[in-house]
C-alpha cells in the first residue's frame, strides 16, 4: 500500500496500530495493494474501539493466497473474529489494485496467485478466465 495510505489509517486508529511495524528494512506496514484500502480501514474503524478498552493490536496486515490477512495479539473476542474474517471474505471478491469486482487469478507463469479484476489481471500478466 502506498505510503499515503498507510500513514492515514496508522494516524486514525493510534490504539490498534500502535506497535505495527515492516516486517523487514524498507518494507510497507501493510503489505497489500491499494484496492483494499476501504476494507482495511472499515475494519480498523470497528477494530480500535475494541483496542482503546484492551490491549488489542494488530501486528501484521498482507495479502497471503489472493486474500487479505490480518494478524492480531491480545483479546480477539468473537465478534472481533467475525469483523476480521468478513473483512478477509470482502478481499476475495475486490480487486486488490483498483477496488473493483474480481476474483483469484493465477499469474500465467504459474506463480504467485492475486484477487484482480479482467482489467487489472490483463495489465498484470494474471489469467483470465
Amino acid at each position: 500500500m502506498n505510503r499515503e495510505l498507510e500513514n492515514g489509517i496508522v494516524t486514525s486508529y493510534p490504539a490498534l496500530y500502535r506497535s505495527l511495524e515492516p516486517r523487514y528494512s524498507g518494507a510497507c506496514l501493510f503489505e497489500c495493494d491499494d484496492g483494499w484500502y476501504q476494507i482495511i480501514d472499515e475494519l480498523s474503524r470497528k477494530l480500535e474501539t475494541q483496542a482503546r478498552k484492551s490491549d488489542l493490536q494488530v501486528v501484521c496486515v498482507k495479502e497471503k493466497l489472493g486474500s487479505l490477512r490480518v494478524y492480531l495479539r491480545g483479546p480477539a473476542t468473537g465478534r472481533v473474529q467475525d469483523w476480521v474474517a468478513t473483512a478477509e471474505g470482502l478481499s476475495r471478491n475486490t480487486c486488490e489494485r483498483c477496488t473493483q469486482a474480481a476474483m483469484l487469478r493465477r499469474h500465467k507463469d504459474g506463480g504467485g496467485i492475486r484477487t484482480l479484476c479482467p482489467a487489472c489481471a490483463a495489465a498484470m500478466d494474471y489469467v483470465i478466465e
